[in-house]
């Protein structure tokens, strides 16, 4: 937008020529200044849980690579800093939080010693400033809903089954002209992890990551669709909440902590980062894409992965 507008703007060198210019193409103009800045802001988020960066790695994933075309794949973040443990509960409290879990008080599955009443998800955050957003969430593990967003979504749906459902229900709701946020839980390859092994070479493992490519390609296909997509600025981020090693997960082994992190945008700002990444920095880049100021109070542990 900036470098139109310089084309435009070193065309005069006095203000009498600009006003000239202003005043004949004030219709133009208006239309010029309405496609740089009336893109709604649209967010498609999804967690793939267990899935390690190297076989996402070697995995045929041509729907996942299209949007690292148009975006970034960071290989290397850590889903744990200070011993926390590599288990979902804490795993998708940090991610949809922003903080660790000597915040939010989640060390396990039972939820047990939460705090996420002071330590809120993504979803409250964006909507402290009163704004009107409305989201959905499709998830397959239960206490994601119930302990961390508590059913907080506008619509909120539980698809527990290793099936296609998910990417069913969501490619119908995806093209709702209200959605703003569309938050996805695809737990097939942990589940295959757990009775296959977490490992690349497991034929079984990156098969399941493959089939949640399908999942994605046909959820991401919806959205384009949509009547209004064109005037949209969508940001699609994908992650895990852990790793994995052999058939399990919980320690602080390198197979265990480091996750991948993809970002997708139409936008032109997501570039190379040279800092070590993590988990905590997804609700940041949220707010950001969503130009929430973030409010010191709230005490996140990340920063935004995208510039502009």
């Amino acid at each position: 937008g900036e470098s139109q507008l310089s084309i435009v703007m070193s065309r005069f060198n006095e203000p009498s020529s600009l006003y000239k210019y202003f005043m004949k193409n004030s219709f133009i103009i208006l239309i010029f200044f309405n496609l740089i800045f009336s893109q709604e802001k649209k967010l498609l988020f999804i967690g793939i849980d267990g899935c390690r960066s190297d076989a996402l790695k070697i995995a045929n994933t041509p729907n996942i690579n299209r949007l690292i075309d148009t975006g970034l794949l960071i290989e290397n973040s850590f889903c744990s800093v200070n011993e926390q443990p590599t288990v979902s509960g804490p795993g998708w409290s940090t991610m949809l939080t922003g903080v660790w879990y000597d915040k939010h008080g989640v060390s396990d599955n039972s939820f047990s010693e939460s705090n996420l009443d002071e330590y809120l998800p993504f979803n409250f955050l964006m909507k402290r400033g009163n704004e009107q957003y409305h989201m959905a969430s499709f998830i397959m593990w239960k206490p994601i809903n119930e302990h961390i967003f508590k059913n907080s979504m506008d619509y909120n749906k539980l698809l527990p089954k290793f099936d296609d459902a998910i990417a069913k229900e969501a490619s119908k709701y995806i093209k709702k002209p209200e959605l703003d946020v569309l938050f996805l839980n695809f737990d097939h390859v942990d589940h295959a992890g757990h009775w296959y092994g977490f490992n690349p070479k497991k034929k079984r493992y990156i098969k399941a990551i493959e089939k949640v490519d399908g999942y994605i390609g046909k959820i991401v296909d919806s959205m384009s669709t949509r009547s209004s997509f064109e005037n949209e600025d969508w940001l699609i981020i994908i992650t895990s909440d852990h790793g994995g090693k052999k058939r399990s997960h919980g320690g602080q082994s390198i197979e265990e902590i480091q996750i991948p992190i993809i970002l997708s945008s139409s936008s032109p700002r997501i570039e190379n980062l040279i800092r070590q990444t993590y988990l905590t920095d997804i609700v940041p880049t949220i707010l950001h894409h969503f130009d929430i100021e973030i409010d010191p109070v709230w005490q996140l542990d990340g920063s935004t992965l995208i510039d502009s």
